[in-house]
């Protein structure tokens, strides 16, 4: 059944990636250039590798038809092996609808978010995947919830930190995974359906690449949700009803499996490592993370 459910959805993501190759699909939205925000809301990703020319493409078309539309998309690139000149053709074109490129430093996964927050600190700042193509209510499902609530983080994917009977923090891969509609600081939001961000809601050391790339160096969501938990800020992940997002690069991530960083640290406890390493540095105890 679990084979299955990856065809269908490998399916589906290619099926969607040829539709645009061949045409079919058109730009709706583009960006924010009509209504002058109090906060604006920057949407920003990284990519790397085959992805770049292959798969991101299609993630940028689908942040482009939002029905909210950001007033920034903002792509960040590794800066010694992407420039101007070596840009694929599939990218350069959709500069035309609002897409901004820029090159920063490899921090490999922290680029989708800490280049963002240290150039647009105002800003709310949404993290997005590189492999996904969104729905078009992402953005507006985010926004619409944080209005609400403005002193909390908002994510569509997340987990539930769990503890043991006495207490004790469980391994990551024992904890509730995919959890839905529910909030509070045992919530670990993963990023990939969208998440929403702003530097204040962060604890000070957030963009500090001396000690992420120490301390959580292969583990971003590690470091993110640290730094909300030093923070005292609550997360929130959305209810799953009517949210739906295709994944765009399910046949090579299932035959290449090395080459997953989330599957990687999973299997090899790295997660557990580094969420050590971090709490070892902030001197948190397990029952810090128990609201």
């Amino acid at each position: 059944m679990r084979k299955l459910k990856i065809l269908l959805t490998a399916i589906c993501g290619e099926l969607l990636k040829l539709y645009y190759k061949v045409g079919l699909g058109s730009i709706s939205y583009g960006i924010n250039r009509e209504e002058e925000r109090k906060e604006k809301v920057t949407v920003s990703l990284t990519s790397y590798g085959r992805r770049v020319v292959g798969v991101l493409p299609y993630t940028i078309i689908s942040l482009l038809r939002q029905t909210y539309k950001p007033d920034r998309i903002v792509l960040w690139l590794d800066e010694e092996h992407w420039n101007d000149n070596n840009l694929p053709d599939s990218l350069k074109r959709l500069k035309a609808y609002g897409l901004a490129i820029k090159y920063c430093k490899d921090t490999k996964s922290y680029k989708k978010l800490v280049p963002a927050l240290e150039a647009y600190p105002d800003d709310l700042i949404i993290t997005c995947d590189d492999d996904i193509f969104y729905r078009k209510n992402m953005v507006e499902r985010l926004i619409s919830e944080y209005r609400k609530d403005p002193t909390c983080i908002y994510t569509h994917r997340a987990h539930r930190v769990l503890f043991t009977n006495d207490g004790a923090l469980r391994p990551y891969n024992d904890w509730e995974m995919e959890i839905s509609g529910v909030d509070g600081c045992d919530v670990f939001p993963t990023g990939g359906g969208g998440c929403l961000y702003k530097r204040s809601l962060l604890y000070k050391d957030i963009c500090r690449e001396d000690l992420f790339m120490r301390l959580a160096p292969k583990a971003d969501d590690v470091w993110f949700y640290f730094m909300e938990v030093m923070q005292e800020t609550k997360c929130v992940v959305l209810p799953h009803s009517g949210y739906v997002y295709i994944l765009l690069d399910v046949f090579y991530q299932y035959f290449n499996k090395e080459a997953s960083l989330s599957a990687t640290n999973c299997k090899e406890s790295q997660n557990d490592v580094q969420i050590r390493n971090v709490m070892k540095y902030y001197n948190l105890i397990d029952s810090d993370l128990i609201e």
